[in-house]
């Protein structure tokens, strides 16, 4: 109870700073209407905000409602329209209780490197979802930690994530019953690539990455960003199986270093052959290290009191903006790699390259 108190206070934090930073637009011009909006530095991005109703799915959250979720589409300004197809595309699935908007740092750099980034709140479990008109779904979960709504959560994002590529694949074909390609800039639905797509994601976000690596073959690569390699209080199916697409994982030193996750799930995970996986950590990191609040909490304040645990809301001691650098480059070159064909060396030996970085295996 008193983590989730924690947790609650500190994304109801993250929601009060977001709309104060609201008012800084990112560099290129597009209505945002997301609370949490961050200057996007030298780079030169645009974004837009969307609602996608899946007609087809009822709520799991509130029965009766057509599945709806927000989504802030992220993409470089300068990019070529025309239909060359140039952008591949990635999709965000942020942590448990989390919005989206939490992680816009990361996505912004993608972005500037000449991706699309797609991140998806998923309506009703985020403790408070906010849509483009300026509505907000509060949390509909009332025991958040159960087996059972623990994994209602990790399949309502597997399905999530998927309909969201159908929609990238529709908009790309020029089908748009529901009118929203209207709200992106010209050409951009025609600059995407629907054969190129990755995903990542923080916390369940990374697990929900690797379940969709599973389940549908349209994922090309993806990132578990200090994810518990769990399905409701069982070991994720990616422990014992090998999707055949690219993982690569990137922890906290103290997920890395449990002993709890090694008996659970990595020992399993790294005694099953795999046609390709990396999985590093960051030295004296927190869960948290992986947010925005990395980036925006001063180096001096000190992590709340019982914090010190794999999954709990740290952000460790390492030097804040090495911890954001590191992560950016390591996220960016595996997507670089395997969605853009670029050789990426920094995957193969993080270590020796980045101070904070050790390989677990």
């Amino acid at each position: 109870m008193k983590a989730t108190l924690i947790l609650r206070g500190l994304v109801a934090g993250a929601v009060v700073f977001g709309a104060v930073a609201s008012v800084q637009p990112a560099t290129a011009g597009a209505d945002t209407g997301t609370l949490l909006r961050l200057p996007a530095s030298d780079s030169n991005v645009g974004v837009s905000t969307l609602e996608l109703v899946d007609h087809d799915r009822d709520d799991p959250w509130t029965p009766g409602r057509a599945r709806s979720i927000p989504v802030t589409v992220t993409y470089p300004a300068g990019f070529a329209p025309g239909g060359t197809r140039s952008l591949p595309v990635i999709l965000f699935s942020p942590g448990f209780y989390v919005p989206r908007t939490l992680y816009t740092i990361a996505a912004e750099d993608l972005a500037s490197r000449g991706y699309v980034v797609i991140g998806m709140d998923h309506t009703g479990e985020a403790l408070a979802t906010v849509f483009p008109d300026g509505r907000v779904v509060t949390s509909q979960i009332t025991d958040p930690y159960s087996a059972e709504t623990q994994k209602k959560a990790l399949d309502t994002r597997v399905e999530d994530a998927s309909f969201v590529v159908d929609t990238v694949e529709s908009l790309s074909r020029g089908d748009d019953p529901d009118g929203i390609g209207r709200l992106l800039p010209d050409g951009l639905s025609e600059a995407v690539d629907p054969e190129r797509i990755g995903m990542f994601g923080h916390s369940i976000g990374g697990a929900t990455t690797t379940q969709v690596l599973l389940d549908d073959p349209r994922v090309d690569a993806g990132v578990n960003v200090d994810g518990a390699l769990l399905y409701a209080n069982t070991a994720s199916p990616i422990v014992s199986q090998d999707p055949g697409t690219p993982l690569l994982s990137v922890l906290n030193s103290r997920h890395a270093e449990s002993p709890e996750g090694r008996d659970r799930f990595w020992g399993q995970y790294f005694a099953t052959p795999r046609s390709w996986s990396k999985v590093y950590a960051l030295r004296d990191t927190g869960h948290f290290s992986f947010t925005d609040a990395e980036h925006y909490v001063p180096q001096a304040i000190p992590d709340p009191p019982g914090m010190d645990v794999p999954a709990g809301f740290s952000l460790g001691t390492a030097p804040r903006q090495e911890v954001v650098d590191t992560t950016n480059h390591l996220v960016a070159g595996m997507f670089d790699r395997f969605l853009k064909e670029a050789p990426a060396p920094e995957l193969d030996d993080a270590a020796s390259r980045y101070p904070l970085v050790f390989e677990v295996r």
